[in-house]
């Protein structure tokens, strides 16, 4: 039956109520007032006050965090098939970046973020090239920290393209479910200089710093050499200009020019060397992995058990539907669950919901079902009655999300248990 959603609490029931990658409560309940969790535990005879709605046979999850995304390229969901090489691939993003340059991407960002809260995620890292995302995520119920992505191997562009960021980042509303960073794009298109000013920048603000590294090895023989596809294409853009190859690996490079002593977010992190591994780890940065595009450029096994024994943190990522052909971290956890059998379900839900808030600064407010914590949740249509763990039936292809909740607001409900006044 519908329900009129203003009551100043609500209780949610199902079948599980996965607090955190360790707890399950069976036969569940949280309470919820206003914007924030006020209790989880055990369903009672007894009611909360408000209303109580009965999610059935799910699991209700901490809201899924997913920590590496471009909603401005939604719209190319299975238009550059599977490349050859990771330039190539860039070469195609190239013409569509051309293309797009003054196309208005508003409802890319509004379409990627549709289907993310529809799959259960309620918090997207997402790094806006156009800006587009800037002006269309304030607007949209999702939590979300936007960077601004710069790039520029010239020096002498540096001053004014970070101005250019400053303003767009600082013009940013504060409301609660949105904050900021900024991007150097990655150590192949960003110069020393650009990586020091972003830096410098971010230093005593809720502003992290986030960039692509390590991702293929052309960028690893670009930086040691300056040599390979990726060298003739940067050439060809006319992008090099002065620039020289630090003779490193791309996160050598990062702390030998001094921007490693604060943490990043860095993504892909795909060829690791154990000088890199303790550069992620001394940093205490965090890594996302992105398995659908991993698996996207045929790449080999990523590292990120071996980050995880070290006590580094790692989050997921769906990156984005120029390369994947998901935006749902459900389906980017079950597939570390079917190819990564040492990583146990446990690390797999963590790192989509308590690492992936601590990977985007949030860790004090979301990934877990706790008091005092912001009520954002998922609730799982569970598959069958039994046949295995919550978690084993949860990573199964069928168990589907139903609902999803941000702030205490109720964001998509796929079987119309809410209805909102307006």
């Amino acid at each position: 039956m519908d329900r009129d959603l203003d009551p100043d609490i609500i209780t949610l029931k199902a079948g599980y109520v996965i607090p955190s990658p360790g707890e399950v409560i069976e036969g569940g309940r949280v309470v919820v007032r206003g914007t924030r969790i006020i209790d989880v535990g055990p369903s009672k005879t007894d009611s909360d006050g408000g209303v109580e709605i009965d999610l059935g046979k799910t699991a209700i999850i901490p809201g899924l965090v997913n920590a590496h995304t471009h909603l401005e390229l939604t719209d190319l969901e299975g238009k550059i098939p599977p490349p050859k090489s990771f330039t190539s691939w860039l070469r195609q993003m190239v013409v569509f970046r051309m293309e797009d340059r003054n196309r208005d991407l508003s409802h890319a960002v509004e379409r990627g973020v549709q289907m993310s809260l529809e799959a259960g995620t309620t918090t997207v890292a997402d790094i806006s090239n156009t800006a587009d995302s800037f002006r269309v995520l304030p607007g949209l119920p999702i939590r979300k920290r936007v960077f601004k992505e710069v790039m520029s191997l010239d020096p002498k562009a540096v001053a004014s393209m970070l101005e250019e960021a400053i303003r767009l980042l600082s013009g940013f509303p504060r409301d609660g479910l949105g904050c900021v960073g900024l991007s150097p794009h990655a150590p192949y298109t960003a110069c020393e200089k650009l990586y020091r000013g972003s830096a410098l920048f971010s230093q005593g603000q809720d502003m992290l710093l986030t960039t692509h590294v390590s991702e293929s090895e052309e960028e690893l023989e670009f930086l040691s050499k300056g040599t390979g596809e990726l060298a003739t294409a940067l050439k060809a853009y006319g992008l090099l200009g002065d620039w020289k190859p630090p003779g490193l690996s791309p996160l050598a490079f990062m702390k030998n020019i001094g921007v490693m002593a604060s943490p990043w977010l860095l993504a892909h992190c795909n060829y690791a060397s154990d000088e890199d591994v303790h550069i992620i780890k001394e940093s205490g940065s965090s890594v996302v992995y992105c398995p659908g595009s991993h698996h996207y450029f045929g790449r080999k096994a990523h590292p990120f058990p071996r980050l995880l024994r070290e006590g580094i943190n790692v989050a997921l990522g769906t990156d984005s539907l120029a390369s994947n052909r998901s935006l749902s971290i459900l389906d980017e956890m079950r597939f570390v669950v079917a190819n990564y059998k040492e990583v146990s379900p446990q690390d797999v839900l963590a790192m989509a919901t308590v690492r992936g808030a601590k990977a985007v600064g949030m860790g004090d407010r979301v990934g877990r079902l706790s008091p005092g914590l912001e009520a954002d949740l998922a609730a799982i249509e569970l598959p069958g009655d039994g046949g295995g763990s919550v978690l084993d039936r949860l990573f199964q292809p069928e168990a589907q999300n139903v609902f999803t909740m941000v702030a205490g607001r109720p964001c998509y409900d796929k079987h119309g248990l809410f209805v909102q006044k307006e």
